[in-house]
């Protein structure tokens, strides 16, 4: 199932100043390495952090993360959901594709510019409020982290990324950060 993400497909939150009910995303598997929490809501950040936005856990306290909706950023982000993850999150049964969010996590520190994860999105159903990071497959064309200022979400001939003395430093676990291939 091919997802296009906003501008066609609204953001997750409509407003920081709105104040609905915060509805909440249950995981069906857990966001890699916090096993330890399923629930979590989307809460805006101040007006002068747009469109950037807090997932935060409410299962662990203290445990967020900064979430970004990834075509806000990258007009050319469309990616296909793994039917794995179309059977677990109900996909299928969603009739208005708008019904289907997309959140990239973006990592700020330890690197000297923001970056976002858009090989690992959070692909939400928003009609039955469940959730998932989805791991995209290797061919998807995108990297684990993209700056926010790339301009677009596919590694192109000459990106920064692609030359190892220019990679983003800092990646867990010591490792180099990955990409796909395009």
């Amino acid at each position: 199932m091919a997802v296009e993400t906003y501008p066609k497909n609204p953001p997750f939150l409509e407003s920081p100043d709105a104040t609905p009910t915060e509805p909440v995303l249950s995981f069906v598997r857990p966001i890699i390495a916090f096993e330890r929490s399923r629930r979590y809501a989307v809460r805006p950040l101040s007006l002068h952090y747009e469109p950037f936005a807090s997932l935060v856990s409410l299962d662990v306290p203290g445990l967020n993360f900064v979430v970004v909706s990834p075509g806000l950023i990258f007009a050319d982000y469309v990616y296909a959901v793994p039917e794995r993850d179309v059977v677990e999150l109900r996909l299928g049964e969603v009739a208005d594709p708008s019904e289907i969010q997309t959140l990239a996590i973006v990592r700020r520190r330890d690197v000297p510019s923001p970056v976002v994860n858009l090989r690992a999105p959070i692909v939400i159903n928003r009609k039955l409020g469940l959730a998932s990071q989805v791991v995209l497959e290797d061919d998807c064309g995108f990297g684990f982290m993209v700056p926010v200022d790339a301009g677009s979400a596919r590694w192109t001939a000459g990106h920064p990324a692609e030359n190892p003395a220019e990679r983003v430093a800092g990646h867990p676990g010591g490792k180099e950060p990955s990409s796909c291939s395009s």
